[in-house]
């Protein structure tokens, strides 16, 4: 079974979450330097060559400093891990 600490240190994004066995990956952007989700979702799959990407796509909002990372732009993948 894949734990938060593996995909913390296998994927390093910014922020990690978990619920019902879907981990959830974000990585924040101010600046795109010509990435996409499609990085992100690569970094997974390398890491996790067994995971099953859910989802994935950007999120682009107006930059708020206060802002969380959910609220604020970002690239994110949504996957589970087969044993």
């Amino acid at each position: 079974m894949t734990t938060m600490k593996e995909v913390k240190e296998k994927v390093g994004s910014d922020s990690y979450s978990c619920k019902g066995g879907v981990f959830t990956v974000r990585q924040g952007f101010f600046y795109r330097h010509g990435k996409t989700s499609e990085d992100l979702r690569n970094k997974v799959l390398a890491a996790f060559p067994s995971a099953v990407i859910i989802d994935s796509g950007e999120v682009y909002k107006p930059f708020r400093s206060w802002a969380t990372l959910a609220n604020q732009s970002h690239w994110y993948v949504k996957f589970t891990v087969r044993s």
